[in-house]
C-alpha cells in the first residue's frame, strides 16, 4: 500500500517512497459512506501519475570498451560509439552528453558529446600504443 487517508476527511497521502521507474501510475478507488441506518456510498476513481525526477544515473551497455585502431590511422576515424541511457524520463535522457575525464593527455582522442570517440590525432604512428581513458556520460544532473 503506497497510499493511505489522513484522520482529516478526505485526505490522501503516502505511505512510502514513490518511484517512478517502478511503477509510474496508481489507480484508487474511493468509497464515501454516510453512517445513515441504511449506509449510502458513493465511489470514484482517482488517477495519480508519479512524476519523474532526476534521481538515476546513465547506464552504459559496458562497464569497460576495448576497441582497437589500426596505426597511422588518419585523423577522424571513428574509433567506438558509446552506447548509453537513462532510466528517468526522456526529459532527461534527451540531456546526455559525454566526455572523456582522464587518460588522454597527448589529447589523441576527442569526443561527440553525443556519438563517442573520434581519433583525433596520429595517435598510433608505426608503434604499438595501449592507453586507458576514463569517460563519463552525465544527464545533465
Amino acid at each position: 500500500m503506497v497510499c493511505a487517508f489522513s484522520t482529516l476527511p478526505g485526505i490522501i497521502y503516502t505511505t512510502d517512497m514513490l518511484d517512478r521507474e517502478t511503477k509510474d501510475s496508481y489507480w484508487l478507488t474511493i468509497y464515501a459512506t454516510d453512517r445513515g441506518v441504511v449506509p449510502l456510498f458513493t465511489a470514484i476513481e482517482i488517477y495519480i501519475q508519479v512524476e519523474d525526477v532526476n534521481d538515476n544515473a546513465p547506464l552504459t551497455s559496458e562497464p569497460i570498451y576495448r576497441p582497437s585502431v589500426v596505426e597511422n590511422s588518419p585523423r577522424d576515424v571513428s574509433v567506438i560509439q558509446i552506447q548509453a541511457q537513462d532510466p528517468d524520463a526522456t526529459t532527461h535522457g534527451d540531456r546526455l552528453s559525454f566526455r572523456i575525464s582522464s587518460g588522454n593527455p597527448q589529447n589523441f582522442f576527442a569526443i561527440n558529446s553525443k556519438t563517442g570517440f573520434r581519433l583525433s590525432l596520429g595517435a598510433c604512428s608505426g608503434f604499438r600504443v595501449m592507453i586507458m581513458m576514463m569517460g563519463k556520460a552525465s544527464d545533465g544532473a
